[in-house]
């Protein structure tokens, strides 16, 4: 068959002669396009998680859940409890000092607080992912057939709209909170399918990991602001503390929606601005071509659910994202009940695991590429040995976490070291949806993320129901943890005896058509090519 490009090498464009030209090129390398949809993307998902993820912190000060427990004559604090065992048991005859109210428990009788047991806020926390599952497939749908822009740029306006309609609701009702929280996972639901879509028509082949890992770590850093921010409006915020999370973080999102609607394009031929030298690059090295809608071909469905790397990705996307969701959910509620700490300090630590997961992803990503574009090790191989380390290392430090005592130092410590080393998971096989099927990369993580979406929505009720069932708060999170760390092994094993990086043959359309395309732009003229430029030519 006729080689696409001369040489067998993907084709340069030429460089204007003149130095100006070519200073203005190199720097216009550095503010193309795609790195302009790079940074949009990591907004955008930082400004999704950052309203996924405030209810977590803000159940703590929405739920006196220290007064529920005085309620039931249930211990208060697990360490705290542990330490008046061993005075009692060695002085039992020194009358223990009443127990003083904390400056958060001050703060809760001042202000609006409910009645809610633990398993209800289990299914409050969890209520999110229910919608969530609903719109994946949808959203892959709906990127694949009328782009990513829309698709991203509504469901962060309705998570918006939906985050400032939170504390009414909360206060009609648990399961008006719920309703809500379920409409917020269903707004959001289409978030990972369209940034996968729209990257299998953006991201060079070379540059995947590191631009797909860095926009997800997006995800990372919302949670940690989340976290944190979240912590100190419950605290000092206006409209009572609580409700004035819901309405910042709504008001972010809108005006993150503003810039998306002017920056962002559905593919490189759809952008009015971007160069003819960037388009040309980027679609020459992933080897389509977008700006028709009759080129995009109809979905191989009986390709994909026969394939062994689908159901790989399948069983490993649950996997591991039930070792995030259970961290994102439950994490506060951990250090509140076993540690005893206030809402500042809580949000804090609880943070931490996030910050360290986004800087081990973002240099995870970094260093698959350029061990990728030395060649001295396949892609397969970076991809495995970036899976055993994501899957196996966080499951030996969510073990060890359980057998820490009550040094919350420690414990934030290992859980930090389980998180980060988690993402490895991102450059390790959440790239291959990309990798194995481009122009189906959308409907394909929107077929594998529905099915781990499911995590989501067991970890908080399962947390709810051990803590409220075991007597001893620290055995109960101890269960919980290893639940997930068994998890996370599976995960490993089923995806490392599936993986594949190259494009599967389900996923492939007869290249004389790109031939072709390639051809009728040589003979009208619209560009010249060269081969130079190699850097970009790894």
């Amino acid at each position: 068959m006729q080689q696409p490009y001369r040489n067998g090498s993907k084709p340069r464009l030429e460089r204007q002669s003149s130095t100006t030209s070519s200073r203005m090129g190199r720097l216009e390398n550095w503010i193309e396009c795609r790195f302009v949809l790079t940074a949009l993307f990591f907004l955008g998902m930082m400004n999704m998680y950052m309203m996924r993820a405030n209810l977590s912190v803000a159940m703590v000060a929405m739920v006196d859940s220290k007064q529920l427990a005085r309620n039931k004559n249930q211990s208060l604090v697990a360490c705290n409890a542990v330490e008046l065992k061993i005075v009692a048991d060695n002085f039992p005859n020194v009358t223990q000092p009443p127990v003083e109210q904390t400056e958060d428990e001050l703060h809760y009788q001042n202000s609006e607080t409910f009645q809610w047991d633990s398993p209800t806020r289990g299914w409050i926390l969890g209520a999110f992912y229910y919608g969530y599952m609903t719109t994946q497939i949808i959203g892959g749908f709906l990127e694949h057939k009328f782009g990513g822009k829309i698709v991203f740029g509504g469901a962060v306006f309705m998570s918006s709209v939906l985050s400032m309609l939170t504390p009414t609701m909360a206060r009609m009702g648990p399961w008006y909170l719920m309703a809500t929280r379920v409409l917020l996972g269903v707004s959001q639901g289409p978030m990972y399918p369209v940034h996968h879509g729209m990257w299998g028509k953006w991201a060079p082949p070379m540059a995947r990991s590191k631009l797909i890992s860095i926009t997800m770590t997006g995800t990372n850093i919302g949670t940690a602001l989340s976290y944190n921010l979240s912590g100190y409006l419950a605290r000092h915020g206006f409209a009572g503390g609580w409700p004035s999370v819901f309405y910042v973080m709504g008001i972010i999102g809108f005006c993150w929606v503003i810039l998306w609607a002017i920056f962002a394009y559905d593919s490189p031929a759809k952008h009015p601005r971007i160069s003819e030298r960037e388009r040309r690059y980027i679609e020459q090295s992933i080897g389509t071509h977008y700006k028709q809608d009759e080129d995009m071909p109809k979905i191989p469905w009986r390709g994909i659910f026969t394939s062994p790397i689908y159901w790989g990705l399948f069983i490993g996307h649950f996997c591991s994202n039930y070792g995030h969701y259970n961290l994102l959910t439950n994490l506060p509620s951990y250090i509140d009940q076993v540690f005893g700490l206030s809402i500042k300090d809580n949000s804090a630590l609880a943070a931490i695991p996030f910050i360290s997961l986004w800087f081990f992803t973002t240099l995870a990503g970094w260093i698959a590429d350029s061990i990728r574009e030395t060649k001295r090790i396949s892609t397969l191989n970076v991809r495995r040995i970036l899976i055993v380390i994501a899957q196996f290392v966080p499951a030996i430090f969510l073990v060890s976490a359980g057998y820490l005592g009550c040094n919350p130092a420690a414990a934030i410590l290992v859980v930090t070291l389980a998180a980060g080393f988690g993402g490895f998971a991102t450059p390790g096989f959440k790239v291959c949806h990309v990798e194995i099927a481009p122009r189906y990369s959308g409907i394909l993580y929107s077929l594998t993320n529905t099915f781990a979406t499911i995590s989501g929505q067991v970890v908080g009720p399962i947390a709810g129901y051990v803590t409220g069932s075991v007597a001893d708060v620290r055995e109960a999170w101890r269960i919980v943890y290893y639940v997930g760390a068994a998890v996370s092994a599976l995960g490993g094993f089923v995806v490392l005896a599936t993986l594949k990086t190259d494009v599967q043959s389900w996923a492939r359309i007869d290249e004389d058509f790109y031939e072709l395309e390639d051809e009728k732009k040589k003979k009208s003229g619209a560009f010249i090519v060269k081969d130079d430029f190699e850097e970009e030519a790894a």
